[in-house]
């Protein structure tokens, strides 16, 4: 079986872990369900370090499993260079942008869309971008154009949490919302309660009672079904077929809902909650059932209408400024669900190919989400196949 294991560059981790590089960074291993991190390496002992490399190194001459150490990341200089380059390329300047009232910008804090209103609202997320729930809410922030503030508050992948949000927010949630001064959890709270309270800025639900709304909220149903199918079948190596069977006709479905109105989005010609709340886990089944079972969802022809919906998600700014690329998602979730099950087909010959026409796909995009993560000095590269 085939697990990713990814360096990244972060803060130390808690005392009592693994060692494990070398490197002034610490690596999150996913391997038979466990995880480990390691201290930075100037505080290992020397003899410990040693040792491990021994045995590493007995590992990979006796085992066909193990591969040496690898470590490609590239430096901040290449990043900046690349990140350049594609800003050429595209013709765009990401960091000379309005980040108060300009398009979506995952640098800013503060958003007013050229309103002198006072801010009532404040969104907590994650810094890196990582967490689908967090996304939802932000979309629906930027969609219907209500001031707001942020404060990004780090997953608990990347260590404990602040002890003044800890203390706002016992449970540790996110995202959490503030509205006039009262603090909020639960996505689905979060987003009903926008709804309610900002009803003049662009409403993306029906009216409640009428049979559009009836539609709506059993379409949300749908999505958890889907959430359900994927997961099913990303994180367990049982009953691959039966997975893959469960998720394809959810897919079916899925299609035929995106087509009953017309399309391209799921109640008709504009964005509503369903859309925004479909996005997230739909953009990260995309990526990580391309790159761990080898399974195409968008570019494989089999599902017009979803690739119609993804064209139409990404004509909007909105979507494009809180979205990831393929490459993130495929390293992120393994520490936020506990491993991803990478099957034969999805380590094929044919398979870097897939990933790339995927990757290719976003390349614009991708400028956003490196520099947010650039700001908090994280990256991921693939370190050892095993």
């Amino acid at each position: 079986m085939s697990q990713a294991h990814t360096l990244r560059r972060t803060a130390p981790p808690k005392s009592g872990r693994l060692p494990f590089t070398e490197n002034n960074a610490h690596c999150i291993v996913h391997t038979k369900g466990r995880r480990y991190r390691s201290a930075v390496a100037q505080a290992l002992p020397s003899d410990m370090l040693q040792g491990l490399k021994k045995a590493m190194s007995k590992v990979a001459s006796g085992s066909p499993r193990a591969q040496s150490f690898l470590d490609n990341a590239p430096s901040w200089e290449q990043l900046t260079s690349m990140v350049q380059a594609q800003e050429a390329e595209f013709d765009v300047s990401y960091t000379s942008t309005d980040l108060e009232n300009g398009p979506t910008h995952p640098l800013a804090l503060k958003r007013t869309f050229g309103s002198s209103e006072q801010i009532r609202v404040k969104l907590y997320r994650d810094h890196a971008a990582w967490c689908p729930y967090c996304q939802k809410v932000w979309l629906q922030l930027e969609e219907k154009r209500i001031p707001y503030t942020i404060e990004k508050i780090n997953m608990r992948c990347y260590g404990d949490k602040p002890a003044s949000f800890m203390a706002m927010v016992p449970s540790g949630l996110l995202p959490a919302l503030e509205l006039d001064g009262k603090v909020h959890t639960e996505s689905v709270v979060i987003m009903s309660l926008l709804e309610q309270a900002f009803p003049d800025n662009k409403p993306l639900m029906p009216s409640a009672g009428s049979p559009q709304r009836a539609r709506a909220d059993n379409l949300m149903r749908l999505e958890r079904r889907f959430f359900s199918d994927w997961l099913n079948w990303l994180c367990s190596g049982w009953n691959q077929q039966a997975a893959q069977s469960g998720l394809e006709r959810t897919l079916k479905m899925i299609c035929q809902e995106l087509q009953a109105e017309g399309g391209p989005y799921f109640l008709g010609s504009d964005i509503s909650l369903v859309d925004i709340t479909f996005a997230p886990m739909l953009e990260r089944a995309a990526a990580s059932l391309t790159y761990y079972k080898g399974f195409v969802m968008r570019g494989s022809g089999k599902y017009p209408a979803l690739e119609a919906w993804f064209d139409a998600m990404e004509s909007r700014a909105t979507y494009l400024g809180t979205k990831s690329d393929h490459y993130t998602h495929c390293h992120d979730l393994p520490p936020q669900l506990g491993g991803c099950h990478m099957t034969p087909a999805g380590v094929c010959p044919c398979h870097p190919l897939l990933l790339h026409q995927a990757l290719r796909r976003t390349r614009q995009e991708r400028i956003h989400h490196w520099t947010d993560c650039r700001q908090q000095q994280d990256w991921c590269v693939t370190m050892l196949q095993w």
